[in-house]
């Protein structure tokens, strides 16, 4: 028997955004056949993002069976499945590795940056293995130097409305929101063009999470399907300047279960008001009330990360006021050395101005520990990422 290919049905270059149950009722409306088949092609497209069932013994089984299986499921694919790897650019370190950013295009053409962070080295020592050509990008990429793990940060949005002033997105204002397939579709073109299979995810890249929070759900739900990339939820981090209304959506928008990350910046309204806009309709009390509602796996806690900048928010009074704030929520401080930005005059401090906030907080019993800078050299660190073209009007 022949299948012949249904000219009605569609076609889709969504497919990253599937879980499994999804994708195999994707599979089966167009060429039927059972679980195990649909497992193994999407198995496949999770860890190589690339679609092609006649790699795969059992697919070409179901095609010696079945005439025109392996076009009739080509056929049902348009385009690209994964970002297009448009620019890669990377910063080597002896001690922390090599931090990688790649631009990725989207099928409307915009674009957004996505980083590769090494988590630790097995051997410092160890020199960078050969380049090799990344089969999906054509790019000649020098692989990372040997790490114990990967976290890869992703873009949710194109742009972001935030406005926050030590970000450098802000500054794009907001263009769009990216869908769960664009989201995803990140992990599959960086690990592509790497090399790499990060195994964790934070959401801190391009955009506010929260403010595309449905999207975010859905990828995650992608992200953490065994039948294919099979992330850990306790591997997963989404942050947010303090969307309240987010917030309270965790459960509803399946983003309870991993991780959570605020970006609190200073606990003074009127200090945090400056620099995030945000804040004044979303006061400090407010958020701390949404904060303690949450329901948090057993053992979590809540990662409140601070942009340090020297003279701005890193002396004595602020640690009382942070104190005083974070009473009653079992939190760990995540001290952000503020990394420059184009248009922004701020210094950015020294090692031992954000020691001694360390200190200062550790003194104070609030848990506490320091975010290492990577990337920096090449517009990759914390609050860097942005994508001149896209602007918004």
């Amino acid at each position: 028997m022949t299948i012949a290919i249904d000219a009605a049905i569609d076609a889709h270059s969504d497919l990253a955004g599937l879980d499994f149950p999804a994708f195999s009722a994707w599979v089966a409306a167009r060429v039927g056949h059972s679980a195990r088949f649909h497992r193994a092609l999407y198995r496949q497209f999770m860890q190589t993002g690339r679609l092609d069932p006649a790699a795969l013994p059992l697919w070409r089984e179901a095609e010696a069976a079945r005439p025109g299986t392996i076009d009739a499921i080509t056929a049902a694919v348009a385009g690209s499945l994964v970002p297009e790897v448009t620019m890669l650019t990377r910063s080597d370190d002896a001690e922390l590795g090599t931090t990688t950013k790649v631009k990725c295009r989207l099928a409307d053409g915009a674009e957004v940056e996505t980083v590769l962070v090494p988590m630790g080295l097995g051997d410092p020592t160890s020199p960078p293995s050969p380049e090799f050509v990344s089969p999906s990008a054509g790019l000649p990429v020098p692989h990372p130097r040997s790490s114990r793990h990967w976290t890869v940060c992703v873009s949710t949005q194109v742009g972001c409305r935030m406005g926050c002033h030590f970000c450098h997105t802000a500054s794009m204002g907001l263009v769009r929101n990216l869908t769960a397939h664009e989201i995803v579709g990140q992990f599959l073109a960086i690990s592509a063009a790497t090399g790499v299979r990060p195994r964790n995810l934070v959401f801190m890249g391009m955009g506010e999470p929260l403010d595309n929070a449905e999207e975010v759900g859905r990828a995650v739900r992608v992200l953490t399907d065994h039948a294919g990339l099979g992330l850990a939820h306790r591997h997963i981090t989404v942050s947010t300047v303090g969307r309240i209304e987010g917030l309270r959506r965790l459960a509803e928008t399946d983003l309870d279960r991993i991780n959570l990350a605020v970006s609190l910046f200073a606990a003074d309204d009127a200090v945090r008001s400056i620099f995030v806009p945000t804040a004044k309709s979303a006061p400090l009390a407010d958020l701390h009330a949404a904060l303690t509602d949450l329901k948090l796996p057993r053992g979590r806690r809540i990662l409140i990360s601070l942009v340090v900048i020297p003279g701005i928010n890193d002396g004595q009074p602020h640690v009382d006021a942070l104190k005083a704030w974070i009473a009653g929520l079992p939190v760990l401080v995540n001290l952000i050395p503020y990394h420059p930005i184009p248009g922004k005059t701020w210094p950015a401090p020294t090692s031992d101005q954000v020691a001694a906030m360390s200190r200062r907080l550790d003194e104070a019993r609030i848990p506490v520990r320091i975010r290492r800078t990577k990337g920096e050299a090449v517009m990759a660190a914390c609050g860097q990422l942005a994508v001149e073209r896209n602007r918004s009007e």
